[in-house]
């Protein structure tokens, strides 16, 4: 029993099937286990130090009481140990609570686009009041807004609430077509922008674009990469390439899915267009097995100190506690994580990733 336990904690550090049923859904929740495996191994710990000293104050059992509770310490030091290694995991991809670093953009040209700010939401199907998204990127002052699960017309509505604070902001919407039990369109034709009221938001993914960072212009996304992949290039070719995405998610009936969507998109990393941006919900952690290799990407949220960090779900009522599944990554040779900040809105099971980058 000592040696399974031991075995399961262990395995939850490097497991091998991180792709898989079960295991997937596990080794997401690296939070969860550094309080658990901690807890469980300390009280462990205690119960084997009470077993000594009870053995002890029995008479005649001297040899037996040199014995006791050993197995049981053996184990909770074993896991206090698993919880001390996934807890230095966590705190090396950032655990910053502080708030974003912003910069003073009233000096910028209107192409400047050495640095700019990128923020990530998915709404939860526009769950989340355009009005708290709006006031939400204003603070942040973000050039850059990528909604997984939100159709064109909240796009649009929003532009319209952060127009003027961040000047004209261009809407652009890519839209998947139905699949599975999970996606619910109402009545009625929907045409590829997902202007139309019909259309279940989880299907579409919208970005939203400063005029500051120049033109672009959208091109096809890439086959089977998902929901709704929005990818924008710029018109002057100077300017970062702008992609969000949203994965399947690794739940029963959809795992096969899951995996699919996800090796396309992590693939782009592997030889990535120059300036590449990818945002978004990719339904995965660092911890599963296509997302360790970055290759040619870096997880800019890492680098901005906030990569350890839940971004979902957020009823555990604090960024310490959940999984990492929203992020950005980049060109490693052209961006990095210069600040960054996880937050939490009303109405969606998603917290709001912010990073500011830089040139690399």
């Amino acid at each position: 029993m000592v040696a399974l336990a031991a075995a399961v904690a262990l395995v939850s550090l490097r497991p091998p099937l991180t792709m898989q049923p079960f295991v997937a859904q596990v080794v997401a929740l690296r939070t969860f286990m550094t309080l658990g495996w901690g807890l469980l191994g300390l009280l462990l710990l205690a119960t084997a130090l009470l077993r000594r000293r009870l053995a002890r104050s029995r008479a005649g059992r001297a040899s037996s009481s040199s014995r006791a509770g050993l197995r049981t310490g053996a184990l909770g030091l074993v896991l206090v140990l698993v919880a001390l290694a996934h807890g230095g995991v966590l705190l090396g991809r950032g655990m910053s609570l502080g708030p974003l670093e912003t910069s003073d953009t009233s000096s910028d040209t209107p192409s400047d686009k050495a640095a700019f700010t990128v923020m990530s939401l998915n709404t939860e199907r526009e769950d989340a009041p355009v009005q708290a998204v709006a006031e939400t990127a204003r603070a942040v002052q973000a050039d850059v807004v990528v909604l997984p699960e939100t159709t064109a017309a909240y796009g649009e509505e929003l532009a319209g609430l952060l127009r003027g604070a961040a000047g004209e902001l261009t809407v652009y919407t890519a839209v998947s077509p139905p699949y599975g039990w999970n996606d619910e369109d109402g009545d009625g034709a929907d045409d590829d922008s997902g202007a139309h009221h019909g259309i279940d938001p989880v299907r579409a993914t919208t970005v939203l674009v400063s005029e500051r960072l120049g033109g672009y212009r959208q091109t096809e996304g890439v086959a089977g990469a998902g929901r709704g992949m929005v990818v924008l290039e710029p018109v002057d070719g100077s300017g970062p390439v702008i992609t969000g995405v949203h994965t399947y998610p690794p739940v029963p009936g959809l795992m096969g899915e899951w995996r699919s969507s996800l090796t396309t998109v992590a693939g782009l990393c592997q030889d990535p267009p120059e300036g590449l941006v990818m945002v978004g919900d990719f339904n995965a952690t660092r911890d599963h097995a296509l997302l360790r290799d970055l290759h040619a990407c870096a997880s800019a949220g890492e680098q901005a100190g906030v990569g350890g960090l839940a971004t979902w779900p957020t009823h555990t009522g604090t960024r310490l506690l959940g999984a990492t599944i929203d992020h950005v990554l980049v060109d490693a040779s052209a961006w990095v994580g210069q600040s960054g900040e996880v937050l939490t809105l009303p109405q969606t099971d998603h917290r709001a990733v912010v990073v500011r980058l830089g040139k690399a």
